[in-house]
């Protein structure tokens, strides 16, 4: 017998990759090609960690694509599978720090600030560290819809926003908060899987056009966003709902970056 199953080392746990190997191929750019002997393959970005041919068993390590930190972001999500709250449930959110809705593992926070908007008052919340991210709890209280947002400063200033859905509410023309650099949803209804989404983008209260704005959405797992669009003369842009789950925007002016959550309602 001269195959041999492959794990791949995570963090401080190995996992199985692929069992009874039999061609192990390096490629560029430290890819590996593996094929066992049922025809599955897989080509995974790693390196050989170790090798006990005796025992049929080869262990390699998973390569990081290093995230830079003046690429981090952050961003809200909200702590439930649905796409919204139900009345009298406990409204729990998280505040994320990484890149293309990708936590960087090794992120720090400097001194975030959580604010909610709802019917024009706006309150602090607070937060608490959570493996790798901050919890946000609202509390069982909260009704109607909510504008929550954050704000850090580091090397970089950096807002993220969501509207928090409880209950069933459709409300048009949503306000804008008033951050430096702002995404704001044209309007607030349930969109579908295929709707033509709009934003528009405000700096200091005035639309921004010619704007690269990235758009993402939860299970992609490219490095760089899948969308790229770009404001028009009123700081408007449109994407295709092209897959389920929540989708993030993004956009960046100087060393200001601010993002919108739209949670899935599909």
């Amino acid at each position: 017998m001269c195959e041999a199953n492959v794990y791949i080392y995570r963090g401080e746990r190995e996992e199985l990759l692929m069992e009874k190997v039999d061609r192990i191929v390096p490629g560029e750019d430290e890819t590996i090609f593996l094929e066992n002997i049922f025809g599955e393959r897989k080509v995974v970005r790693a390196r050989i960690r170790e090798m006990e041919l005796v025992h049929h068993r080869i262990v390699l390590d998973k390569i990081r694509e290093e995230m830079s930190r003046r690429d981090y972001e952050i961003w809200l999500e909200p702590d439930t599978d649905h796409g919204h709250f139900h009345p009298g449930e406990e409204v729990s959110l998280r505040l994320y720090k990484g890149y293309n809705m990708q936590p960087a593992g090794e992120a720090s926070y400097s001194n975030p600030e959580v604010h909610v908007l709802k019917d024009g008052a706006v309150s602090g919340v607070e937060w608490h560290e959570h493996h790798g991210s901050l919890e946000i709890n609202l509390g069982e209280e909260a009704d109607g819809l909510i504008t929550v947002y954050a704000r850090e400063s580091s090397d970089r200033e950096l807002y993220a926003k969501m509207i928090v859905e409880i209950g069933h509410h459709t409300h048009q023309g949503i306000k804008p908060v008033g951050l430096p650099l702002e995404i704001v949803p044209r309007s607030y209804s349930h969109v579908h899987l295929g709707d033509n989404y709009e934003i528009q983008v405000l700096k200091n209260g005035k639309p921004l056009a010619g704007m690269e704005v990235r758009a993402t959405y939860k299970g992609a797992r490219n490095r760089e966003y899948p969308f790229r669009l770009v404001t028009d003369e009123e700081g408007r842009a449109r994407v295709f709902l092209s897959a389920r789950g929540n989708w993030l925007f993004s956009v960046a002016d100087g060393d200001t970056i601010s993002t919108f959550t739209l949670i899935k309602s599909f």
